[in-house]
């Protein structure tokens, strides 16, 4: 009896045996045939979640590949993928980290493009990352706590008892200044009403005047003018005045010439002079205030 059990568990520990050949046999077989019939991909990413090495490989949806090695670099994170060798890639096709479940279990999907040039597999493409559920369940834990600041920071500050009781005190004096303003409107309607009716009438008499009187203002402008280039003249005249006075004065101080053998003193030489300096006078005065000499009287009504 116990020779027969011996037997027994001899039996099932060679036939556990085998099993584990099969199963390696098999496992190094789909591995081998998976190497010599596809092709790896280099991808960098900056952050790459929970992917791991043997997550699956999608194209367009599809099954076709695994997740063969994750290497660290100064640049980010370098994901060699072997995809199939039916896939063919173009250049600009894209490699996105995706979030397969609730659990943040990851993968790689790739979408073909559609470029006319093949995506070189030697070249190391840059790759994208898709937000998951495990950090959008980070991100709204930080917006929570964020809430709960402002709340309470309001609570302290705008929401506090004080200020609430200036809030509700402004929004009554704001009713009463309504209220009031309310009244007063009512109660001076009329008189507004006049006051703008006296304003647009105001408007028409203006424009009527203005309208009737045109030519008279165009007359008046005229001769403003006519008055403006007449002292223009005289001041030009009176300017020659004392230049041919200044010359004259000259002459007088030439002794070899006839016309101080004329003259028994200076009297005329000086009254000259002073002449000369008052014309001067007159021409400064005249062309800083040229209203002192015009007065042009307007009258439209």
């Amino acid at each position: 009896m116990a020779s027969r059990n011996n037997i027994e568990f001899r039996v099932g520990i060679i036939v556990l045996i085998c099993l584990i050949l099969l199963a390696v046999s098999i496992y190094w077989l789909q591995g081998y045939k998976l190497e010599r019939n596809s092709q790896v991909f280099k991808v960098r990413f900056h952050d790459v979640g929970a992917l791991a090495v043997g997550d699956q490989v999608t194209v367009s949806g599809v099954l076709r590949g695994k997740i063969q090695s994750l290497n660290l670099s100064d640049s980010g994170v370098i994901v060699e993928l072997r995809v199939w060798k039916d896939v063919v890639l173009k250049r600009d096709a894209t490699f996105t980290i995706k979030n397969m479940g609730v659990m943040g279990e990851r993968f790689v999907a790739i979408q073909p493009g559609k470029d006319s040039a093949a995506l070189d597999p030697g070249q190391v493409t840059e790759g994208r990352y898709d937000t998951g559920l495990p950090e959008v369940m980070g991100l709204l834990g930080e917006m929570i706590t964020d809430l709960r600041e402002m709340v309470y920071s309001l609570k302290r500050t705008v929401a506090s008892d004080s200020s609430l009781a200036k809030f509700n005190q402004t929004i009554s004096n704001f009713e009463s200044v309504s209220a009031s303003l309310e009244r007063s409107v009512t109660r001076n309607e009329g008189k507004f009403t006049q006051s703008a009716e006296n304003f647009l009438s105001a408007s028409r008499r203006f424009s009527q005047l203005i309208q009737r009187n045109a030519g008279l203002i165009d007359s008046s402008a005229s001769r403003v003018d006519r008055s403006m280039d007449r002292l223009e003249r005289f001041t030009y005249q009176l300017d020659t005045l004392s230049v041919s006075a200044r010359k004259f004065a000259k002459m007088l101080e030439n002794e070899d010439g006839t016309l101080p053998l004329l003259m028994e003193d200076r009297r005329l030489y000086d009254d000259l002079r002073r002449t000369a300096g008052s014309l001067d006078d007159l021409v400064k005065d005249i062309r800083d205030h040229p209203k002192k000499y015009i007065n042009i009287k307007v009258e439209l009504f």
